[in-house]
């Protein structure tokens, strides 16, 4: 087997710490809607309630000062504080079982990735815009089988995210630096030496070496693409790959990762049937490097054996087939790997 199974009690920490994450983050979000802040305002003599509605200082009046509106803004301060109370204690229990995490060793993602991963969902890009392929995504599926990869199987110093160039994308309302250099000014929030390997490149580099890699689906015919070239204005261009779409049209798989700092965060991954197959197909093309098509073919077959162990609701019948065209499915056939 090309993974072998958490102990019961790395399985017991793995489970709380990622259950108090998903809580955690469930209390951010909520906190999240009482940001700005209520007011009162005087204008003409008179007193309004009024909300801050965006970073620059834009406010929304909700009527004069009257009951109702000291009802209003007595239960909303009354909420934000029971709402920030219930992020710190949870966000203290989170920095907990980190520690836990690091102790029992499930702590497995570069801690660089699991921040990329958190800013992301923050801004709701991850999952809706970018998910993550290649090799971290196995991460993901290690994750929620409770198991652990072979760690030749994961060594790495990069992490691709596939852009759905189909999906909406409302940068300009969350932040003006994102807005202007989408990804690579996420990144940069998170590490300042991170730049572009190349002028208008796809990948970014930061100062230790690790790799960011931006890919999209290579449209069909290129030449009369009607998507934007890049997230942002100043945002790394995205390589084309084709036959991509086969990861952009598979269920999205949602996990929580715990990153080698301890600290846990969300994963979007494509289908982990999609994933082998696509792996199986790349090792299969003629201009891949050897090195890479033999590790490719390891971690196709390794994510059956995953899939057939321990994820028995995700079916490798005909109808998992025929997610792809019958090319696909005739290289999926080989000895080791057959859905």
């Amino acid at each position: 087997m090309s993974f072998h199974e958490l102990s019961s009690n790395q399985s017991r920490v793995s489970v709380d710490a990622k259950q108090t994450y998903e809580a955690y983050r469930d209390a951010r979000r909520n906190a999240a809607q009482y940001a700005g802040g209520l007011g009162w305002k005087r204008v003409d003599g008179h007193e309004y309630l009024v909300k801050v509605i965006n970073r620059r200082g834009g406010t929304r009046s909700l009527g004069p000062r009257s009951p109702e509106t000291e009802r209003i803004r007595a239960e909303f301060v009354a909420g934000k504080a029971r709402a920030k109370e219930r992020e710190a204690k949870l966000k203290a229990s989170v920095e907990e079982f980190a520690g836990m995490s690091r102790g029992v060793g499930i702590n497995r993602v570069p801690s660089i990735v699991t921040a990329s991963l958190r800013k992301l969902d923050d801004f709701g890009l991850l999952g809706k815009n970018l998910i993550v392929i290649g090799t971290h995504a196995m991460y993901g599926y290690e994750s929620t089988a409770g198991v652990m990869f072979d760690a030749g199987l994961m060594a790495t110093t990069d992490v691709d995210f596939l852009w759905d160039a189909r999906a909406t994308l409302k940068l300009a309302a969350l932040d003006d630096e994102v807005a202007d250099a989408g990804l690579l000014a996420i990144l940069r929030k998170l590490d300042r030496s991170f730049e572009p390997a190349h002028r208008k490149g796809f990948r970014a580099v930061n100062k230790d070496g690790f790799y960011v890699d931006l890919v999209k689906q290579t449209p069909n015919p290129p030449w009369k693409s009607n998507e934007p070239e890049r997230i942002a204005a100043g945002d790394l261009t995205p390589s084309w790959l084709p036959n991509i779409k086969w990861l952009l049209s598979s269920e999205k798989f949602h996990s929580v990762v715990i990153g080698q700092d301890g600290q846990p965060a969300p994963m979007v991954a494509p289908d982990p049937r999609a994933f082998a197959v696509y792996k199986q197909w790349l090792s299969a093309q003629p201009d891949r490097e050897p090195e890479k098509k033999r590790r490719d073919q390891l971690q196709a077959w390794a994510t059956v054996q995953l899939l057939r162990d321990r994820f028995p609701h995700l079916a490798l019948n005909e109808n998992a087939e025929r997610m792809f065209p019958k090319e696909v499915r005739m290289l999926s056939k080989l000895p080791g790997f057959r859905l």
